[in-house]
């Protein structure tokens, strides 16, 4: 239960959280536009709404001493300055209520529905400052309208920003890493930092469809790192967007009137923290689900390792008892007190008869079962046998025959092993592995949720851009549309990359484990990759035929969905790395009962030492986890699964500077059904 602080605590916190509060709005100062008080990014705000998210929204006056004290350096009246601190402490504890009512303290985003009502709490009371601040500076400045709304404007996209990136920056940092430091991974995230720094660089010195290779990168840390990492990452390629486009004036949008800047700056800080959180937030649910279905697995295995161990336990636990020649008990243990409920004066001298069910009594089935133990010196038997209190059980019998050293009839030993226990063990094991089928089929419908739950939100994204790109309204300029159109390409490259991130984790995770055989005809299938592909090859100018060997079957049974998509897959890279020559695709008889599908392109060629990288996740053509040819990186390694979920196999023969041949070989009926 949480207690009410100490004063001096309390007062420690507002100084501290007024100080961060100052020395952030003076560094944001330092980007205002005319007259000085509205900036494109204020990072004070996610201070603010992080500290109260936090400490409580009682830690307002922080708020409000860092921000007067921040105004008075820029204006000089003392009222004005008390009212725009105000409306910035008001927005602070407006903005943690809502949020805290939404989604809690963030200190990690569980769910993309968290992140969506994030954005849409910060993107309603991030209204509340600029209204407040416009409100008092214009009876005392003599500014245009358009200058107080572009203000206004600057002030709310600051705001937002400010909140969008330095919250989440602040909470995950104080929430702590998940991430299992060593010192590969201190190596590997050494490796993102420069990659990330020469990406940014490369991206923020030309047009604008140079930003997408930033996207990857994100990718990267969001399934290598945890969500701490995500939001430090977003902010320093954020950071990079505002010190390039504001202060060296280079870049994709530096190159534009500046409300057309901020737009797209807010677009693409907006579009940056979105992504990263949502495949944070994703990838994390995924995460707690897997470990969820390994813990109950691990359950049941426990379980039934445990019973089964009671069973092995309960082995030395017979009722053992000797009978004589006539098939009287002659001793009794206390293994069959137990087992059988009878004490020993109870039943020596007693006929055997008295452990059977009456039928089996009166067929003469203890007389047979001992005549089989004397001619055959042992007899086994697993049948029904009945306690002293009428309840009947499941026994193991064993039967041997004692004799002396002359080989005369003594009598005979007796073994009876209560299986009523294994019985039991059984039908819990039957009910694990249904449980365990249960849980693998949750497991499955989970990975489906999630690229309903993930594709979503972005194609929201991608309608809203589709909208604006084609301008019915006839409302923006050729370059906007421009924009637009750049927008909505980079979130279709987007969405096929978050559709191969996908198809991955299902056939990695076991969700796909099942092909749909069928009979096809591959001059069926040829004729679709012709049509598909015949455009490409005529824009880039390339060669490209389609050949089948006459005496390759006219038809096969195969999963030819699976196969289309992997011949698509090296179709397309064959394409992408070649610039002159040509493409062809070749179906031809392999050995008995195989066919073959090669690929061949007259492009980059593949270094031998790459081979067999380039059928990781993420890796390309030339060996790295670069861009440079666009892509994902991950349509080699969804092959190379796929392939062997239909019993075949890819081989690679390449030269590097001369071109590349895939060859798939595949069986005719194949091998794997399941």
């Amino acid at each position: 239960m949480s207690t009410r602080p100490r004063s001096w605590t309390y007062a420690a916190a507002i100084i501290l959280l007024a100080a961060a509060y100052w020395g952030a709005a003076r560094l944001s100062l330092l980007l205002a536009i005319p007259p000085g008080y509205a900036t494109a990014v204020w990072p004070a705000s996610g201070i603010a709404l992080a500290a109260l998210l936090m400490l409580g929204v009682r830690a307002w006056p922080g708020v409000l001493i860092g921000s007067l004290a921040a105004n008075l350096g820029v204006e000089s009246s003392l009222l004005v300055s008390a009212l725009i601190a105000a409306g910035s402490s008001l927005q602070a504890v407006v903005a943690a209520t809502v949020v805290r009512r939404l989604v809690g303290v963030p200190y990690r985003f569980e769910s993309a529905v968290q992140v969506v009502k994030f954005f849409a709490a910060v993107m309603l009371c991030s209204t509340i400052a600029p209204s407040f601040a416009l409100a008092s500076l214009a009876p005392t400045h003599a500014l245009p309208a358009s200058d107080l709304l572009r203000n206004w404007w600057t002030w709310w996209q600051g705001d937002a920003c400010g909140m969008l990136l330095a919250a989440p920056l602040v909470l995950s940092w104080r929430a702590g890493s998940s991430v299992a430091w060593n010192s590969r991974k201190l190596l590997e995230a050494a490796a993102l930092v420069a990659i990330l720094a020469v990406a940014g660089d490369f991206a923020f010195t030309a047009d604008l469809g140079r930003t997408f290779i930033l996207v990857p990168l994100l990718v990267w840390v969001a399934f290598r790192f945890g969500q701490r990492e995500v939001t430090t990452a977003v902010a320093v390629v954020c950071a990079m967007a505002l010190w390039y486009t504001l202060q060296r004036q280079i870049g994709p949008f530096a190159s534009h009137p500046l409300n057309e800047v901020l737009v797209l700056l807010l677009l693409f800080i907006g579009t940056m923290v979105f992504t990263g959180l949502v495949l944070s937030a994703v990838l994390s649910q995924l995460e707690r689900a897997m470990l969820a279905v390994r813990r109950r697995a691990e359950g049941l295995v426990v379980e039934s390792e445990r019973r089964f161990r009671l069973m092995v336990e309960s082995v030395v636990d017979y009722a053992i008892f000797m009978l004589d020649a006539d098939g009287r008990v002659a001793s009794w243990n206390a293994g069959a007190e137990r087992i059988l409920g009878y004490q020993a004066d109870e039943v020596l001298g007693e006929p055997l008869d008295r452990f059977y069910q009456a039928q089996d009594a009166e067929g003469g089935k203890p007389r047979r079962e001992l005549h089989l133990a004397a001619s055959e010196g042992r007899f086994e038997d697993e049948g029904w046998r009945v306690r002293k209190d009428g309840t009947v059980f499941r026994a193991h019998v064993v039967v041997t025959a004692v004799r002396d050293d002359d080989g005369a009839l003594l009598g005979f030993a007796k073994v009876t092993r209560d299986l009523t226990e294994r019985t039991r063990v059984e039908a819990e094991l039957i009910r694990a592995k249904v449980a365990a089928e249960k849980a693998s089929e949750a497991k499955s419908q989970f990975l489906a949720n999630m690229s309903h739950e993930l594709r979503t939100p972005l194609n929201s994204m991608l309608i809203l851009a589709r909208l604006l790109a084609d301008n019915q309204a006839s409302n923006l300029n050729a370059k906007q549309v421009q924009f637009a159109q750049t927008i909505y390409a980079s979130g279709m490259d987007l969405l096929s990359l978050i559709n191969d991130l996908l198809d991955l984790a299902k056939i990695e995770s076991g969700a796909v484990t099942s092909v749909n055989v069928g009979a096809a005809r591959l001059d069926e299938m040829a004729a679709e990759l012709e049509r598909s592909f015949r455009q490409l090859a005529h824009e880039r100018g390339l060669q490209f035929a389609i050949t089948i060997d006459p005496s390759v079957p006219a038809t096969v049974r195969t999963d030819i969905a699976r196969v289309r998509q992997i011949l698509k897959n090296l179709l397309a890279n064959a394409f992408k790395f070649t610039k002159q020559g040509g493409v062809n695709l070749r179906i031809a008889p392999d050995a008995a009962g195989w066919v073959s599908f090669s690929v061949t392109d007259t492009g980059i060629g593949i270094p031998a030492d790459k081979q067999q990288v380039i059928f990781e996740a993420f890796q390309q053509a030339d060996g790295t986890t670069s861009r440079h040819y666009g892509g994902t990186g991950l349509g080699l390694s969804i092959s190379r699964e796929l392939t062997r979920l239909l019993g075949g196999e890819i081989h690679l023969v390449s030269e590097e500077g001369r071109g590349s041949t895939f060859t798939l070989r595949l069986p005719v009926a194949p091998r794997t059904a399941a």
